[in-house]
């Protein structure tokens, strides 16, 4: 009786078992189209990086695409921008009474958001740090 139970536990646990690999590669290698991490901006590559937390959009300078980290920004006195989605709309607290809302819109697997602002036009585009942005066709 004793080995009827330990066979069918070890059968359900095997059953039950999955790989975490398989669970977070997507098979297009596409990613959650979310604003949350590090961003190049097109035509500053080397200059700006944004990195967007849960609630702030905090943005660091470099010297030849070396750039630091929140945690440095945060040490440094510097606590970002609040931002937010309205509705489909990002809009970023530039302070002083001033805001940027703008719509994400993410192409090449999420790897890329071109910002469109009121009119349909493209104001900005940014790609995930590390991405070569040349590779993406949108």
């Amino acid at each position: 009786m004793k080995k009827t139970i330990f066979m069918l536990i070890l059968v359900a646990t095997l059953f039950n078992c999955s790989s975490d690999d398989d669970a977070t590669i997507p098979e297009d290698n596409s990613i959650e189209a979310t604003l949350l991490g590090r961003w190049s901006l097109v035509g500053f590559e080397d200059n700006i990086l944004y990195e967007f937390t849960v609630d702030k959009r905090f943005d660091i300078y470099g010297i030849d695409g070396v750039f630091g980290t929140v945690e440095e920004q945060i040490a440094d006195g510097l606590n970002g921008l609040d931002w937010f989605y309205e509705g489909d709309q990002v809009i970023v607290d530039l302070n002083f009474g001033n805001t940027s809302i703008l719509t994400p819109q993410f192409v090449c697997d999420n790897y890329v958001v071109n910002w469109i602002n009121d009119d349909g036009e493209i104001h900005s585009t940014m790609f995930r740090e590390a991405f070569d942005y040349a590779s993406c066709n949108e």
